[in-house]
């Protein structure tokens, strides 16, 4: 918050004050009627200014307690941007974002204004790729995608990084892209679609679409698959949960998407969402189809 300085500050820190004289029978004499109005404008700036970042809009704050960033954008945690006074503000709502900086439209190659915490691939929701000119763009269109990026390999072209590239496989590809087609629709125990699914069923009947045939249950879908570790994850791979730690004891299943996140009918009373793994729900096992 902005600070008024209206007086000389001693070796505290604290305002200097210089008490008024006192009269005769050891009153404090009182101050002329020009002081007091003095101090009463001094006030009045101290409170006109300590309110002056109130109003800002729902889904907005102000920078005013933190260091300024780098530059605009994602930081990580936050969207950064500056006011038409020139001060920094942030909101976690994209939308927020977009509408105050007037970036990126609602079409299927929008700009993203930062490069700020994006990763070529799908974020969940997106995918996103480099123009010939280095600026981010994104689309919800898989074909689209692989049309601009020449099969969606990762801009760093490491062949062990595929957490953000597609489907080595095609086949694995087009089953990942019915996954996702199907978010939002119910869990239903024993569903095999395609009003509602249950894990395996969704993961059997995406297969399917690739023309990769697996069992109907998790664990023996597990049992079909080539175990792989952690480390060689990639996009289309298989994630395991068991309750008990054994192969026989799995209960989950869900399709590996890149970046941490896979798609997945969870549980009853849940749709078919993307989520993200996370060290108090990991995947006791992983398999490659």
């Amino acid at each position: 918050m902005t600070t008024v300085n209206t007086s000389v500050a001693d070796a505290a820190g604290e305002p200097t004050v210089q008490l008024a004289p006192a009269d005769r029978s050891g009153r404090p004499a009182r101050s002329s009627r020009a002081a007091r109005i003095r101090r009463g404008m001094g006030m009045a700036a101290v409170i006109v200014v300590g309110t002056g970042v109130i109003g800002l809009g729902t889904g907005v704050s102000p920078a005013a307690a933190e260091r300024a960033p780098a530059h605009a954008g994602w930081d990580g945690s936050r969207y950064w941007f500056k006011n038409s006074q020139g001060q920094w503000r942030w909101t976690t709502h994209y939308s927020v974002y977009v509408a105050r900086t007037s970036g990126a439209t609602s079409s299927s190659n929008s700009s993203a204004k930062s490069s700020g915490g994006i990763k070529q691939g799908w974020d969940g929701s997106r995918y996103w790729f480099k123009n010939s000119k280095g600026e981010w763009r994104w689309t919800t269109h898989y074909d689209i995608y692989l049309e601009r990026t020449g099969g969606g390999s990762s801009s760093s072209g490491s062949s062990g990084s595929a957490h953000d590239q597609v489907a080595a496989d095609r086949n694995v590809e087009a089953a990942v892209q019915y996954a996702l087609a199907q978010l939002g629709k119910p869990f239903m125990t024993a569903g095999n679609g395609p009003d509602g699914y249950d894990c395996s069923g969704l993961v059997q009947q995406a297969f399917r679409r690739g023309g990769i045939d697996l069992p109907r249950v998790a664990n023996d879908q597990y049992a079909a698959t080539t175990p792989i570790s952690a480390n060689q994850l990639r996009r289309g791979d298989l994630l395991f949960w068991s309750p008990n730690g054994t192969p026989r004891g799995i209960q989950h299943v869900a399709i590996y998407l890149g970046n941490n996140q896979y798609v997945e009918a969870a549980r009853p009373g849940t749709k078919v969402r993307v989520s993200g793994i996370s060290r108090g729900y990991y995947p006791a096992y992983m398999g490659r189809p």
